[in-house]
């Protein structure tokens, strides 16, 4: 204003002010006298003493980009009558075109400069949270990506829980990260519990008018929450958990906000899941290698107790034999047959040793032929107590059960292996009984006792102090080829293990890391 400076006013962009009608209308205007004309110009509030009297003002706007709207006006005033002419309204109008054009490159630079920035800020994150394996790392690191992206005051990742379906705190970010990370989230409940239902992101600007608001843990924490983003973590169309930031230092959050933490979240929920599955590879490794320790101490045990009892007999007798020959010839014969016997029994032991470690009978003619392979060997081996009986059921024309894929057909017979085993050493039961039964859609298979039976709670709970893994095992052997494994026993009642595996393999793929329950309800 003739080299004054005027303090920043704000416009309405309403037809009740020149500049307004300007931007509502996107066109420019002229008004010679505003005296004549009625119009008040703006600027007249801050200098009543000498109001405008000739007025101009154009919008900055490009013509040939229809669909685009007014980025705003220039305005020039007069306090002098008829002070603009049309050239005036002609150059005003060029110089408002080109101010569009210039804005809009200006805008469309700082966009893509952003979005670099962001594609910079995601491909660090991604970066950073590939380069470990550990899943408490990987946690830590997600927490401090939020912090350094969103500049909050607190955040906090939670995993869902499969058993519960609850939502627990796995780490947090903030003054009290170790008082929140031992609390729970109830299922569906507070704005995370919301999300991770929904899979929807959430912004409360103002968590205290929002009932959602989950308080009774800011009350166990002290902590005062004011406003939150809360974003799902979707892996594979399952929601894994949530990932949360609360009380932005600078302003509220934004859409902005949220899109950050969604893209944060994605990389986040693809570490955590690569994470699990190498501390996954790593357990199965440790149990792998324990199997195997086991397997080895059970077959020197075996080997100690039985082949190598009978092969010392024999060499005992051989001694025998060899004093026998100098002073009584008459005793070999009888000795004969003794060193006959004892090396026969030892030669079944071998050879069934053999068999279990690797059934060449259940690649041949199958799984049918080699239960009744086992069967007919171990009843040999223990005497007439307990009874071992294998009923099939089938449709088949020869009675007997239809080739199945080769780890499905190893997989069972382990575990029916194994089962029989246990039985015949702790169940002291009569009769043990093993079932298989065929039908067009899946493998039935049954392994009942009438012994003692045990508490598998029990059982399960002290696994740790006993270092044995044999329930476990069998679980685990069910799921990987994807069956179902149940296991029911009660004290005095005996003990039954039922197998369900589908013969298709697609629905096995499907059903993997699926088993049924482990004991009786009580």
């Amino acid at each position: 204003d003739q080299g004054r400076p005027l303090k920043s006013f704000a416009v309405r962009c309403s037809d009740q002010e020149l500049t307004g009608r300007v931007l509502a209308t996107q066109a420019p205007l002229l008004v010679p006298d505003l005296r004549a004309s009625g119009d008040v110009a703006e600027t007249d509030r801050f200098h009543p003493d000498q109001p405008a009297c000739s007025w101009l003002g154009v919008p900055i706007l490009n013509p040939l980009l229809t669909a685009e709207t007014a980025q705003g006006a220039i305005v020039t005033w007069s306090y002098q009558p008829n002070a603009f002419s049309d050239h005036d309204l002609w150059v005003l109008s060029a110089i408002g075109t080109q101010a569009a054009i210039a804005i809009r490159n200006a805008r469309l630079f700082e966009a893509s400069q952003h979005r670099a920035r962001e594609t910079g800020m995601l491909n660090e994150v991604a970066r950073t949270l590939s380069s470990t394996l550990h899943l408490d790392e990987v946690l830590t690191l997600i927490m401090e990506q939020v912090d350094g992206l969103l500049n909050v005051e607190a955040g906090s990742l939670l995993l869902t829980d499969k058993a519960s379906g609850n939502l627990v705190f796995q780490i947090a970010l903030g003054d009290k990260a170790k008082e929140i990370k031992p609390f729970q989230v109830p299922r569906g409940h507070g704005i995370a519990g919301e999300v991770a239902l929904t899979g929807k992101p959430l912004v409360v600007a103002d968590v205290g008018q929002d009932e959602r608001h989950f308080k009774k843990l800011d009350q166990e924490v002290e902590f005062s929450t004011r406003n939150i983003l809360c974003v799902p973590l979707i892996l594979h169309d399952q929601i894994i958990g949530v990932l949360e930031a609360m009380n932005k230092r600078n302003g509220d959050f934004n859409q902005h906000d949220m899109d950050l933490l969604s893209s944060v979240a994605s990389y986040a929920a693809i570490a955590i899941d690569n994470a699990r599955l190498h501390e996954s590879v790593l357990a199965e490794r440790d149990r792998v290698i324990e199997v195997e320790e086991q397997t080895r101490r059970e077959l020197a045990r075996d080997l100690h107790d039985g082949p190598t009892q009978l092969v010392a007999s024999v060499m005992m007798s051989l001694d025998f034999c060899k004093k026998a020959f100098q002073k009584d010839p008459s005793l070999l014969p009888e000795e004969f047959d003794r060193m006959h016997q004892l090396a026969d029994r030892a030669s079944h032991q071998l050879r069934t040793a053999l068999f279990e470690l690797r059934p060449l009978v259940l690649e041949t003619r199958g799984l049918g032929a080699a239960l009744q392979t086992f069967i007919e060997r171990r009843q040999q081996d223990i005497g007439p107590a307990p009874r071992l009986i294998l009923n099939i059921e089938t449709d088949n024309p020869d009675s007997d059960i239809s080739r199945q894929d080769s780890k499905v057909e190893a997989t069972i017979f382990a575990i029916v292996q194994e089962t029989v085993n246990n039985a015949i050493k702790h169940a002291h039961a009569s009769d043990v009984v093993i079932e298989v039964k065929e039908t067009p859609e899946a493998l039935y298979t049954q392994i009942k006792d009438n012994g003692q039976g045990f508490d598998v709670d029990k059982v399960l709970r002290n696994y740790e102090q006993r270092g044995s893994l044999g329930m476990i095992n069998l679980r685990e052997r069910t799921e990987l080829i994807g069956g179902e494994l149940t296991m029911k026993s009660v004290p005095g009642h005996g003990t039954r293990i039922t197998i369900h595996v589908p013969k298709e393999q697609a629905e096995r793929q499907r059903r993997r890391g699926t088993t049924g329950q482990l004991n009786l309800p009580s």
